[in-house]
């Protein structure tokens, strides 16, 4: 048998078993595509890296009390912001009253242009 022969039979025993190969990998993952969807898998894969990432920011957030503490009360400020600006309001007016100018009717004063 010429050598050109015996270099086919070789790849072409190579290339069956590489198929064989493939072919038994592609089984499994269809059947792993099966027994769980690529919907599946993708929510599994957000819900793992969402616990994560919330961990993290719990690690983050006993690291930095101070930090947090601040962030908190400046955002409870801001969401009370109006009524506490209403009560400074109220406190100063209180300790001294705004006294409006007494209201001059025009009606009374002759008009220069007569």
């Amino acid at each position: 048998m010429p050598s050109t022969a015996k270099d086919l039979l070789a790849n072409r025993a190579n290339r069956n078993a590489a198929r064989e190969v493939f072919d038994n990998r592609l089984a499994q993952v269809r059947s792993d595509l099966e027994a769980r969807g690529i919907g599946g898998r993708i929510a599994d894969r957000i819900g793992d890296e969402a616990r994560d990432v919330f961990e993290e920011a719990v690690a983050i957030a006993e690291d930095n009390r101070g930090v947090m503490a601040g962030t908190l009360a400046a955002l409870v400020l801001w969401l009370l912001r109006n009524p506490i600006i209403a009560w400074v309001d109220g406190l100063i007016e209180a300790r001294h009253p705004i006294i409006a100018p007494p209201v001059v009717d025009t009606k009374d004063i002759p008009d220069e242009r007569d």
